[in-house]
């Protein structure tokens, strides 16, 4: 199943813990790993209380076979709003416990960046290293994570939380770079998108 968008419409670097008594944000990067910055971050993050900055925390260690396979093949999902494939894609990942970093395909920009990155626009993707898979067969993703050594079954850490997913074009950067005047005003991808069939294939690495 893929989610087809409308015209308008390696492993991410680990985070360093810094963690101190002058700590005010605490951030979730896409492996799992948090950060304690007194900065504030470019994307979301979880302003901390008064005993979180003075007691600190360590980052949350991820068990070794499944960052062994973050290395080999990291996962990046490429997603939109209202998307019913996407959302099992997402169920499917959480369910194997994959720590993944989501984008979600919004605004005419995103749509874009994706064109760009991947010549596609029916969605989900996902990435894992080099391999891409597009559309959502569960089957075809679920032979595809075992062969990239992804535990059947979540592993991950009580503690650990899943970061949010980002925009595929940093909002920031758009707000830096107003359009010129007199430029067509783009409309936003529509609350639902159509639902396309996609072929099974065979996937190899």
């Amino acid at each position: 199943m893929t989610c087809q968008v409308m015209r308008w419409g390696g492993l991410a670097a680990l985070w360093l813990l810094v963690g101190t008594a002058s700590a005010q944000y605490k951030v979730v990067g896409p492996d799992g790993r948090i950060t304690y910055t007194d900065r504030p971050p470019a994307g979301p993050a979880a302003r901390l209380s008064g005993a979180e900055r003075a007691a600190g925390s360590a980052p949350v260690e991820l068990p070794y076979d499944l960052r062994q396979a973050m290395a080999r093949y990291p996962a990046t999902l490429y997603t939109a709003p209202n998307c019913s494939p996407c959302d099992s894609a997402r169920g499917l990942l959480r369910q194997r416990g994959v720590p993944v970093r989501e984008f979600s395909v919004v605004r005419a920009e995103d749509l874009a960046e994706l064109q760009r990155r991947e010549g596609a626009i029916e969605l989900p993707i996902l990435r894992l290293g080099a391999q891409r898979l597009q559309g959502f067969e569960a089957s075809d993703w679920q032979t595809t994570l075992d062969a990239a050594t992804y535990p059947r079954t979540s592993r991950l850490p009580p503690t650990w939380r899943a970061a949010p997913a980002q925009p595929l074009v940093p909002v920031a950067t758009q707000e830096s770079d107003p359009a010129p005047a007199g430029a067509p005003r783009l409309r936003p991808i529509p609350d639902t998108a159509p639902v396309l069939p996609a072929a099974s294939g065979q996937f190899r690495f």
